[in-house]
């Protein structure tokens, strides 16, 4: 396999004795090592080796997108053989995963990658293990909810923060803790104009909780992506350009066939559900005041080992307008403004902020579907609580028109739909906290 302008996945390994995993790459005359740091708790069982090594083989994959970037080169060696359904994650994580990378780039949308590796057969398959479910959470309203459904579950942290501990702890669930450690040379070289931009974060940290989830005999992995992962962000000549897309169905369908392979099932538990669903579910609920959904409290000074810079809703990123917005509509002001410790609503100059959420062209950011945002500001233009706000005041009537257009209203968004791959136990578990929070909807 020539090596000539591609992007080469190279060598990978992990020491049991340490908990460290380290990924290898090269990119010209360049190479690259990025390495894991797991938790203790992982390093006293014995998984199939098969297991294993097939779930090194995703995380090396996938991880590989934060370094490919920099030249975007356009092929992809792989040197070790992979399945056809790991490569499958491949191709999506490296292309459709870096749309937004390519748009904002200004390189060729869809972005297109030639893969040359050499295909093997699956092993045999494996048991599942007898742990329970592992539960990836990031700190906000969707973590929350799946920690509740799934209260017998573990909880998984990749870099953890703050947040990320305080929703676990609130909901009374273990938690394990996994540390990515970036190879420096890939700022330095991204300092010297390398290309930048954004990587399918999901997809790499669900190859990381299926290799947690091999080590630590957990299944199956459970994320909480709504069906608004499905909306693209926007469209470049034709194309769709979708930030979420590794929360996407889409995408969960090709990683679930790539996990069976290592014996962990794998499912987002709120597909069917709108994020005002689950918002109106999260309202409802004690640990409601332990979440949090600020991407600008999510930066490196909070990711970093020994990162200890106290994290807050920001109430000006898109994610906090958007997150606000879906709680006001079941909340009431006092009872908003003291869980954000804030209220964006009452800033005028926040207007345009708001008013980006249901644009042609949302903002690159992991916010709702553009109808349902218009539909919860129109819902709060007519309501007594909310109505005299002054963002409310000045968007309400248009927020109403946006709405009107697919006549969409909150009770619209209210019940869950569309596909899935929640297996029946799950899904009965979710209904019954959907159903004891209706009383919160309005």
């Amino acid at each position: 396999m020539s090596e000539t302008g591609a992007f080469v996945v190279a060598g990978r390994s992990l020491d049991l004795s340490t908990g460290e995993a380290a990924f290898s790459y090269r990119l010209g005359d360049d190479e690259f090592t990025e390495r894991l740091v797991l938790d203790p708790v992982l390093l006293g069982s014995g998984p199939a080796p098969a297991a294993l090594d097939a779930a090194l083989d995703l995380v090396h994959l996938v991880m590989g997108t934060s370094y490919y970037k920099l030249a975007a080169p356009g092929r992809v060696v792989v040197e070790r053989p992979v399945t056809a359904a790991q490569l499958a994650v491949a191709r999506a994580a490296y292309t459709d995963g870096l749309g937004e990378f390519a748009a904002v780039n200004r390189l060729p949308v869809p972005h297109r990658v030639e893969f040359d590796a050499e295909v093997r057969e699956p092993g045999q398959p494996v048991e599942p293990g007898g742990r329970g479910a592992l539960l990836p959470v990031g700190g906000g309203k969707d973590s929350a909810l799946a920690l509740v459904v799934i209260p017998d579950g573990t909880a998984l942290a990749v870099n953890p923060t703050g947040a990320q501990r305080d929703v676990a702890r609130a909901a009374g669930v273990p938690l394990v803790e996994v540390r990515r450690r970036l190879d420096p040379l890939l700022a330095e070289r991204t300092a010297q104009g390398g290309l930048n931009g954004h990587v399918p974060v999901t997809a790499i940290n669900s190859a990381i909780a299926t290799l947690v989830a091999v080590l630590g005999g957990f299944d199956p992995v459970v994320f909480a992506n709504e069906r608004s992962a499905d909306e693209e962000t926007l469209t470049v000549d034709g194309a769709s350009v979708n930030h979420q897309y590794s929360k996407s169905y889409a995408f969960e369908r090709l990683f679930t066939a790539a996990a069976a392979e290592v014996g962990t099932g794998y499912f987002s538990l709120t597909r069917q559900l709108s994020e005002l669903a689950t918002v109106a579910a999260v309202a409802a609920l004690p640990l409601r005041g332990d979440i949090l959904s600020c991407n600008r409290s999510y930066t490196q000074k909070h990711m970093g080992i020994g990162g200890q810079a106290e994290q807050r809703w920001c109430l000006h990123c898109d994610k906090c307008l958007f997150t606000f917005l879906c709680f006001a509509v079941f909340l009431p002001p006092a009872e908003a403004e003291e869980m954000f410790g804030g209220n964006p609503l009452a800033d005028p100059s926040l207007a345009d902020g708001f008013r980006r959420l249901w644009a042609t062209e949302k903002p690159f950011d992991c916010v709702g579907e553009r109808a349902e945002s218009a539909a919860a500001m129109a819902h709060l233009a007519a309501s007594r609580s909310w109505g005299s706000q002054p963002v409310v005041r000045l968007l309400g009537a248009e927020a109403a028109d946006a709405a009107q257009v697919t006549d969409a209203t909150v009770a619209r968004f209210l019940p869950p739909r569309g596909e899935h791959g929640i297996p029946a136990r799950y899904l009965e578990s979710l209904r019954r906290v959907l159903e004891a929070s209706r009383s919160a909807v309005p």
